[in-house]
């Protein structure tokens, strides 16, 4: 067998991470990513010495020190901001989440922090202006929500929707736009099926592009934009290696993912839009005692799926009802962005089940939607 098929050792985890990190060292500036090379020559010698083992995680067969350790070097690619190293730390992330080798519950206040801090350097990475960086950081973080392994929570879970809000709105071509919002219509599918199951294995439906433009963006359209991005969730929806047996998921009973209280925080603070940057448009504030604890308490009985839905959600809503200020009475990023929530608003409740009728909250919720339902009947028919 050659060097580069046994590239990162026996481990399922390494065969994922061995050939990605060989190119970043092929690819860095010596001098300037000396760090990000030194780091990643010691991982790779690390994986020769790893094989799989049951073991609780953030990386499917190794230890958490030494999941920490192996992970490293890809969070210093990424906060390098140099495409040709960005690159291929983006693609073995996408593998990892794909093929089910990333686990665990990631939040600020969680105990997977390597796994959050790579979450929140994929979604910075998003703004250094490469349209193929945009494009894959698009895929790893839906690949990220898709992953039945993985419950990314609160303050994470509205940053990855923020980024792809972002490169709806500043996106440097049409097609990665329209990608943008396949792929936010997409994680609203995803987040709310789990809502509607209250369990993270779910079976969901891919969206249909082609239907998200049949009234707004059209003109993003660039000839076969369409067809490029249903190709691209298609993909992502349907990337897998073969998750890991679920018997090696099982993750000690104080991070289950999907049982016990606790969740998003109440609806109060939680929900608040940032009225910072207009292209950041869903805010992540905490409340106090959330920034002390990292996680609200949650109603009783409520799960962390139905938590972090219900925060969403509700985001959403307060985000479709800003109003633009007196500086800019006309401000066409603020449209585009009310405009998108009643879009996604309209992809959850059209895709809605019983738990819509049946739960206190969704309901109350679903009230709060129909106050403002079809502002200005759609922004006047989602005018241009």
């Amino acid at each position: 067998m050659s060097a580069s098929q046994t590239l990162g050792g026996h481990s399922r985890c390494g065969r994922a991470l061995g050939p990605s990190l060989d190119k970043i060292v092929k690819n860095a500036t010596w001098r300037k990513h000396s760090q990000l090379v030194s780091s990643c020559k010691s991982v790779l010698d690390k994986l020769e010495s790893l094989t799989d083992s049951i073991t609780h995680s953030p990386l499917f067969g190794i230890s958490p020190s030494d999941a920490e350790f192996v992970l490293h070097p890809i969070l210093l690619a990424l906060d390098s901001a140099y495409p040709k190293v960005v690159d291929p730390a983006l693609e073995c992330l996408f593998k990892l989440f794909s093929s089910g080798l990333i686990r665990g519950e990631i939040d600020n206040g969680s105990k997977n922090v390597i796994i959050f801090k790579i979450i929140e350097s994929v979604c910075k990475v998003g703004g250094i202006g490469e349209e193929a960086v945009e494009l894959s950081v698009l895929r790893v973080l839906l690949s990220a929500v898709r992953s039945p392994c993985v419950l990314i929570r609160g303050e994470c879970l509205v940053h990855i929707v923020r980024t792809c809000y972002n490169v709806y709105l500043g996106g440097l071509n049409g097609t990665n736009q329209i990608c943008a919002k396949s792929v936010l219509a997409q994680v609203m599918l995803l987040v709310f099926t789990r809502v509607e199951e209250d369990s993270m294995d779910v079976n969901v439906k891919t969206v249909s592009v082609s239907e998200l433009l049949q009234f707004t963006d059209k003109n993003l359209n660039e000839g076969s934009s369409i067809h490029f991005c249903q190709n691209f969730v298609n993909e992502v929806m349907t990337a897998s290696e073969g998750v890991p047996d679920d018997k090696l998921l099982l993750l000690p009973p104080s991070d289950k993912l999907q049982n016990g209280s606790g969740g998003a925080g109440d609806d109060n603070d939680n929900d608040n839009v940032g009225e910072g940057d207009q292209k950041s448009e869903l805010s992540d504030k905490k409340t106090n005692n959330e920034a002390e604890t990292g996680g609200g308490g949650g109603e009783a009985g409520g799960s962390k799926v139905r938590e972090d839905g219900f925060l969403l959600f509700r985001n959403l809503c307060k985000l479709s009802m800003k109003f633009s200020s007196q500086e800019t009475p006309d401000d066409q990023i603020l449209l585009r962005g009310k405009i998108l929530s009643l879009e996604l608003l309209k992809v959850i409740i059209g895709n809605g089940g019983p738990i819509w009728r049946t739960n206190e909250r969704q309901v109350i919720n679903k009230s709060i939607l129909q106050c403002f339902e079809l502002q200005p009947l759609y922004i006047y028919q989602c005018r241009p």
